[in-house]
């Protein structure tokens, strides 16, 4: 094959590695504007959303690349399993070593960075990528690092990134409580075909002396662009699956046809993902449980109905709280309810007081419905729909043998 060489050799590039990746678009440009202007105008948060992952972690890198040495930054672009590990990783960033260190120790040391950083008016930055892929309890301590800043002024700014899943985290519990903080968001649009063609002719260039009209026919690049929607993480994998595919056909021109060849192993393994994906969100039985909801009786003339979800509900004085209780005898994060498909369960935060449940202390208690919870002065019923159902139909049932009595 006349460019065999230069074929395979461009079928190995990774997006986020070869040299295409320094294309930056006119978006580009004004996403890393954006981000530079929320860091200098001291917001605790920016929300950078787009599809792929290649594009947010490249202008991230830009962004931090133009910034002082002074400036602390963690960037957590891997995955984690817990919020321990988590927040191992952002103070490893900062050079202390997370070994054998509880999470509350983990949130000390942190605490005393910032503070450090804030006496020498040295800002911080903790950068959070794929964040649509992060557990509830995760979720619950992004929104407590923003209001660690809203409270403190440490000079922290938290930037999130993700695909566009990360849109709707931002509207429901626990984010939705500090979203309004990152002011507009970030939106990365895909590229435009003329962005198409010229990424993919850096794609030739970099492997070798061939041109783009050499190896794809003119309408491929078109084709190309529609089937991948724009997006460069999947425009890249379509190149690369083009070039080897020709190389197995020993051809020298990608066509139209060799492209919709080489886009049709993408598309299945793209479906495939789709369905697991939407497996995972049904029960064994495929049926849906009963909504649960908390009662919360704050004062004798306010009570208070809270429907639970899957995410968690943080009950506290600080007013970033779901339920926030304003006496001395709770404290600023005092307990966490976090709900799932298994049930709902409490855990106490530390607090100074305790946390109760049907008048006995507890530190983590898997909630039973009927079950009341005491912080403070505050009563919080745990039920679920069919328990109140039930409840309700009881005391009809007792009405009316009352009346015909």
């Amino acid at each position: 094959m006349k460019h065999e060489q230069q074929s395979s050799r461009m079928a190995d590039l990774p997006f986020e590695q070869d040299p295409a990746t320094e294309f930056l678009t006119d978006c580009h440009r004004n996403a890393i504007e954006r981000l530079e202007l929320s860091f200098s105008q001291k917001r605790p948060l920016a929300v950078l959303v787009g599809d792929g992952r290649s594009a947010p972690r490249f202008i991230i890198g830009r962004f931090l690349s133009t910034l002082d040495e002074d400036v602390a930054v963690a960037r957590i672009a891997e995955p984690f399993a817990n919020t321990t590990e988590f927040m191992g990783k952002i103070i490893r960033a900062f050079d202390f070593d997370p070994k054998d260190m509880s999470l509350e120790d983990l949130e000390s040391v942190l605490s005393m960075f910032l503070s450090f950083q804030k006496s020498h008016r040295h800002r911080t930055i903790i950068c959070i990528e794929d964040v649509q892929n992060c557990e509830w309890w995760v979720l619950d301590k992004i929104r407590r690092l923003v209001g660690m800043e809203c409270e403190g002024g440490y000079g922290l700014t938290v930037i999130l990134s993700g695909q566009p899943g990360l849109k709707d985290l931002l509207h429901s519990r626990p984010l939705s409580s500090v979203a309004s903080y990152a002011g507009k968001r970030i939106w990365i649009e895909p590229f435009t075909l003329p962005e198409t063609r010229e990424y993919a002719r850096r794609r030739v260039e970099a492997a070798g002396t061939a041109s783009i009209d050499e190896i794809f026919q003119y309408q491929a690049i078109p084709l190309i662009h529609e089937l991948c929607g724009g997006v460069p993480d999947s425009i890249s994998a379509l190149i690369s699956r083009c070039l080897r595919t020709a190389e197995e056909d020993g051809v020298d021109l990608i066509t139209r046809e060799l492209v919709q060849r080489a886009f049709e192993p993408l598309r299945a393994a793209s479906e495939h993902e789709d369905v697991d994906a939407d497996a995972e969100t049904l029960s064994g039985a495929g049926l849906p449980r009963p909504t649960a909801r908390l009662i919360v009786q704050l004062t004798d003339d306010d009570v208070r109905e809270l429907a639970l979800r899957q995410s968690n509900i943080l009950i506290g004085r600080s007013r970033l709280c779901d339920i926030r209780i304003d006496s001395r005898l709770v404290s600023r994060h005092h307990a966490l309810i976090s709900h799932s498909p298994e049930g709902a369960t409490i855990i106490d935060l530390g607090s100074t007081n305790g946390t109760m449940v049907d008048g006995h202390a507890i530190k983590e208690h898997l909630l039973v419905p009927g079950e009341t919870i005491v912080v403070g002065h505050c009563r919080i019923e745990y039920a679920t729909d069919d328990d109140l159902q039930s409840q309700f139909k009881c005391a009809e049932q007792a009405n009316d043998i009352k009346l015909n009595s």
